[in-house]
């Protein structure tokens, strides 16, 4: 019988199936296209020889060949289980041993059988140079190749004499000795051998998926031990779980440290017995467990309850707690208690209240004082310059003019400590107006052109045309735009130009955005947020223009914060700023969302009341208009009626639009009026004409759009009834 070349056996008789040793398995406890990565220590567990060598031992004596276990790399492991003696002797005699299989026989190429095994996941046999057979299983999991089992150091057939004598010729050994053996050793053909190789693989892959399993249970136990440990042994916090319906499922012993409950007595019960009376009775705990359920966290600092029925203030933490499969199965509470540093937290913000409150009285005291003398020189420093005492010399008109710039400068000073200390006692008030950004910007140039002609500064606007109101406080938005202007112009170089847009924000269409840009000396990146601390003075080289306590931009700052807005600067040394700041577009929807309910709809139409104001004799005086309103919001019911803001833009307004949602709104509404205004103020005479127009609401349409409607609706009927009543005058 002649011997072939190291390599897998031709194809037919020898080469096993090219079936997944898997494929009669499942996905196993790895999915077999996982590309996770073993760690070396895993992997030296998976192929321990201790646990293997049972296996291998037994199935060598079974089907009476060799059996070896190897890495990824076909170095064996271990000893060789059964090793045949004609393997033996050649072996020995052999000059020595390249890379490749270790069963493989041979002085030319190595055998590559382990390799390709790996390769493809199924079994590959290989006849050697001495004509002795074997087959390579490999041992994957999942993706991952961690090794092979090699069977076999047998003939498939008996061997020839003039094949043993060229094999005894070759590698060496005692051709007697040899032919002695091979008579003595039994062939096992190519089917059983094949055979023998599926069987292996379905062995082998057993073993290795309950190995890989034994493995993570102990690693699983192991990891369960310690976080226990873990658990019981934190002491500062109360650590439990509740099943979705609040009962409590686990318990350690920093809950019952902290609350006093042993695992017996509370596990089973809800948690809402940490709270007290008054939360149960709201149904806070259900609120913080269906907030976690659906949102995978709550968090909470309230009073909680012990077992003995005292009270503590308490830091609590809900997570949701997922399955495998993603779905939720309880919750993780997390309970500190923080009684102690509420209790300092209390004193730090009684004792920042008493500073503020000293501070306010302080400063409002020291400003009142000032304003007094202030208005004083102003007053007569301008009848002075008036020529109300006689003409003036140019020098003596220079002199007084440049003192009462500076008398002018102290007063805003003095306005500015009052907004500082309104800032810090939370009281900056800020009252929203239906308003236009383009006449707001045109009064501030008006303001700021004085100082801007002293040093030859152009003043522009740029407003897009088109632009919705704005729902803001007049006066604020005028301040922020001047506190803007002046910073401007303290800070651009005479001839420059300083120009104010506003225009629609491109990310927000609820928001318009008015900025202020110049072309002075710039700021720096690390200047660009300081400028809007408290007391920011930015060194430049317009150091000489510099004046003001450094107030502007953070009272600026705080005034956008408060109408929901925000501010921001882009600038570049050399090259000009640019502020910008948002506020909120003007919404009747938004408005009148409290009272567009689903109820009051139901009732089918809803009331536009029209008040024109009049007077027997003359006009409506402006100081009134207020008080006027505050009488109006008297007469309408809070939860179905709306007193619109002014909607005209035109100072003063004598005429007020109410939207009634209730059915008899109308006549109840006007009697009132009529009744409150003759009380309020019979001297002036005032006379109310009262007009009323009923929409209709569709019925059937989605809420959403009956808003949309009715809103346009009012919005329409407003503005011809001011342009109607202009054409009049």
């Amino acid at each position: 019988m002649s011997s072939e070349a190291t390599g897998r056996v031709s194809l037919g008789e020898y080469l096993l199936p090219a079936a997944p040793i898997h494929s009669s398995y499942g996905t196993g406890l790895v999915d077999e296209n996982s590309n996770m990565e073993l760690s070396p220590q895993l992997r030296a567990e998976l192929l321990d020889l201790d646990a293997w060598g049972e296996i291998l031992m037994t199935y060598a004596r079974t089907i009476k060949v060799a059996v070896a276990l190897t890495d990824s790399n076909g170095q064996q492991l271990g000893e060789c289980h059964n090793a045949q003696a004609v393997w033996r002797l050649v072996h020995d005699a052999a000059p020595g041993r390249g890379p490749g299989c270790p069963f493989c026989i041979t002085t030319g190429s190595p055998c590559t059988a382990i390799a390709e095994a790996l390769q493809t996941g199924v079994p590959v046999m290989a006849r050697d140079q001495a004509g002795l057979t074997h087959v390579a299983v490999p041992l994957l999991l999942g993706a991952q190749r961690l090794g092979a089992i090699v069977a076999g150091q047998v003939f498939d057939r008996y061997p020839e004499p003039l094949s043993l004598r060229r094999v005894a010729k070759e590698f060496g050994a005692p051709a007697q000795q040899l032919w002695d053996l091979a008579r003595e050793h039994r062939p096992v053909s190519g089917a059983i051998l094949q055979s023998s190789g599926e069987l292996l693989s379905v062995l082998g892959h057993a073993f290795l998926r309950q190995r890989y399993g034994a493995i993570l249970e102990a690693k699983l136990a192991e990891a369960n031990r310690s976080f226990r440990s873990l658990i019981e042994g934190v002491r500062d916090y109360a650590l439990f779980t509740v099943d979705q319906t609040g009962y409590v499922t686990s318990w350690n012993r920093g809950a019952q440290r902290m609350l006093g409950y042993v695992d017996a007595n509370i596990v089973g019960r809800n948690f809402s017995c940490t709270f007290t009376p008054e939360d149960i009775q709201n149904g806070l705990p259900e609120k913080h467990l269906r907030k976690a359920l659906r949102t995978g966290r709550s968090e909470d600092e309230g009073w909680r309850v012990r077992e003995n029925r005292k009270q503590f203030w308490a830091s609590v933490n809900l997570t949701a707690l997922f399955e495998d499969t993603g779905s939720i199965c309880g919750v993780a509470i997390v309970m500190h208690d923080a009684t102690e540093r509420r209790k300092v937290a209390n004193v730090l913000e009684e004792a920042r209240q008493s500073r503020a409150r000293l501070q306010e009285n302080f400063l409002s005291h020291v400003s009142h004082e000032l304003r007094t003398p202030l208005t004083a020189i102003y007053f007569f420093t301008t009848n002075v310059l008036d020529g109300l005492l006689g003409d003036l010399t140019p020098e003596q008109r220079e002199h007084l003019s440049l003192a009462l710039e500076n008398v002018t400068q102290l007063k805003d000073m003095v306005s500015d400590l009052l907004d500082i200390t309104r800032v810090e006692t939370h009281k900056l008030a800020v009252e929203p107006q239906h308003a236009s950004s383009g006449r707001l910007i045109g009064e501030a140039l008006t303001t700021c052109h004085t100082n801007a002609a002293v040093k030859n500064i152009s003043l522009r606007s740029e407003v897009a045309p088109g632009l919705p109101f704005i729902w803001a406080d007049p006066t604020r938005v005028r301040q922020i735009l001047i506190n803007l202007i002046d910073n401007g112009i303290k800070f651009t170089p005479a001839g420059g130009t300083i120009t104010i847009r506003s225009q629609r924000f491109a990310e927000d269409d609820g928001f318009l955005c008015l900025s202020v840009s110049d072309t002075g000396c710039g700021i720096s990146p690390e200047n660009r947020e300081l400028v809007f601390d408290r007391l920011a003075q930015v060194r430049s080289s317009a150091e000489a223009s510099r004046s003001g306590l450094g107030l502007g931009l953070f009272i600026s700052r705080e005034l956008v914060l408060r109408h929901g807005g925000r501010i921001w600067v882009e600038s570049q040394l050399g090259q000009g700023s640019t502020f910008y700041f948002t506020l909120p577009v003007f919404s009747l929807a938004s408005l009148c969302a409290h009272v567009f309910t689903a109820a009051n709809l139901e009732a089918g139409s809803v009331t536009l009341i029209t008040v024109d104001v009049v007077a027997v004799e003359g006009g409506v005086q402006a100081d009134i208009l207020l008080e006027i309103r505050r009488v109006l919001e008297r007469c309408i019911h809070a939860f179905k009626d709306v007193l619109l803001p002014s909607m005209n833009d035109v100072e003063p307004v004598v005429t007020f639009f109410i939207v009634a949602c209730g059915p008899s709104g109308f006549e109840v509404i006007a009697s009132r009026i009529v009744r409150e205004l003759q009380n309020f103020d019979n001297a002036s005479k005032l006379k109310p004409v009262i007009s009323s127009t009923t929409l209709l609401v569709a019925p059937g349409h989605p809420r959403g759009e009956q808003i949309g409607e009715i809103t346009a609706r009012i919005e329409r009927l407003v503005q011809d009834h001011l342009v109607g009543k202009e054409k009049l005058k």
